[in-house]
């Protein structure tokens, strides 16, 4: 059995609550959506890019610590990589709500009158 790689489609773009469409390759209703806006499901575009391997490929950038890779056809491809490379604050998900407010300047006018012990 050939080895498909699967999309990573956690985006809630690709999810349409309002209503279902013909999945474009295969016909049957689906909520997803792609990255163009078409309804298809996720595993008839894993299988149309495993098909397709002379289409238009989308990559990662690579990194010093992570290869290069495949994430798709232009047409099907995954959401990326995380691009916040921020580290979790003790073991929680780094959210914008859970971020501490920005460091001030000593010297800044909230900071007048305080002296360090």
């Amino acid at each position: 059995m050939e080895r498909v790689p699967c999309l990573d489609w956690g985006d809630n773009a690709h999810f349409d609550h309002s209503r279902d469409r013909p999945c474009c390759l295969c016909g049957r209703p689906t909520p997803m959506r792609s990255h163009a806006g078409e309804s298809v499901h996720k595993v008839c575009a894993e299988a149309w890019n495993a098909a397709h391997p002379g289409e238009p490929r989308r990559y990662t950038r690579p990194a010093k610590d992570r290869p290069q890779y495949d994430v798709g056809t232009w047409r099907f491809h995954n959401d990326g990589p995380i691009t916040d490379q921020r580290a979790p604050i003790l073991g929680h998900t780094v959210t914008t709500n859970s971020l501490r407010p920005a460091a001030r300047a000593i010297g800044s006018p909230e900071q007048r009158g305080l002296f360090a012990a």
